[in-house]
């Protein structure tokens, strides 16, 4: 996944030049070297470390993953947002060009409207339920639009950080304000609410870390050398941790939104 860190780039990598895909060109490049270990794979532990997305949204697809479902059905929206981050975040960071990180910024929006959409429609009539998924959908689409011709990273920035910031006071709003959900029901929702956040605060410091101490974490793998140079790439972790958190916050959403308007602890 990439961030805001675009106005932040590691350039000039002695084997930048090496690789298959040509010089990078993506308006965001982090603290790993590029193609400093395989020509065909610019960013190796960044690209890589993005299976973990796309192992949680098999991992978890959908609310009920044992009921029979047609094929297109395997994956619910959540889940397939974040399949969509693992594929293209790793294709972005395998190849780094600017057209690939549009990708990669594009697909958070995704993931970001589905954890958006399922929170609000929940307790909604029907034709409120579609005039908010149109509203929300018509606006991401709007936005990327916006991101993708100005080529402005505030914007992908904003509508990213504006998306999640609806989701944790929804989730609260439903568990606590609405009645219907027994004490125990709350209470493990919210021991799921408090892992996501910690996991989520844990990659983001490390993501952190990898941009403000890039010089001292390349001096510290040159000095311990493969395999122990790869714990140090501190922006795959990132993708670990985030893929984790996500995945415990998708399953919360899921339980929040299971439960019928109405019926104490019970659902739908």
């Amino acid at each position: 996944m990439s961030h805001k860190h675009q106005t932040l780039r590691f350039v000039n990598d002695a084997t930048a030049g090496d690789g298959i895909w040509g010089y990078p060109t993506s308006k965001a490049n982090f603290c790993e070297e590029d193609y400093l270990f395989s020509r065909y794979i610019a960013e190796f532990i960044n690209c890589l470390s993005n299976a973990a997305y796309i192992y949680f949204a098999f991992k978890y697809p959908r609310a009920n993953p044992h009921a029979a479902v047609p094929w297109y059905k395997t994956l619910d929206i959540q889940s397939i947002g974040l399949l969509f981050v693992g594929v293209f975040s790793g294709i972005f960071h395998g190849t780094m060009h600017q057209e690939t990180q549009l990708l990669d910024d594009l697909s958070m929006l995704i993931l970001a409207g589905a954890l958006v959409q399922p929170l609000y429609v929940h307790r909604q009539t029907a034709p409120v339920r579609k005039s908010i998924t149109a509203l929300l959908w018509a606006g991401i689409a709007a936005m990327a639009v916006v991101y993708v011709r100005s080529g402005d990273i505030f914007i992908h920035v904003m509508t990213f950080t504006g998306l999640l910031t609806l989701v944790w006071p929804r989730t609260l709003y439903l568990l606590y304000g609405t009645g219907s959900y027994a004490k125990e029901q709350q209470r493990r929702c919210m021991r799921t609410f408090w892992k996501a956040v910690a996991v989520l605060v844990l990659g983001f410091t490390l993501w952190h870390i990898d941009l403000e101490y890039c010089a001292e974490l390349r001096a510290a793998r040159r000095a311990v050398g493969l395999p122990l140079a790869w714990v140090l790439e501190f922006h795959g972790w990132w993708h670990v941790f985030t893929a984790l958190g996500a995945s415990w916050y998708m399953r919360l959403i899921r339980e929040v939104t299971a439960v019928a308007p109405g019926s104490v602890g019970k659902r739908e």
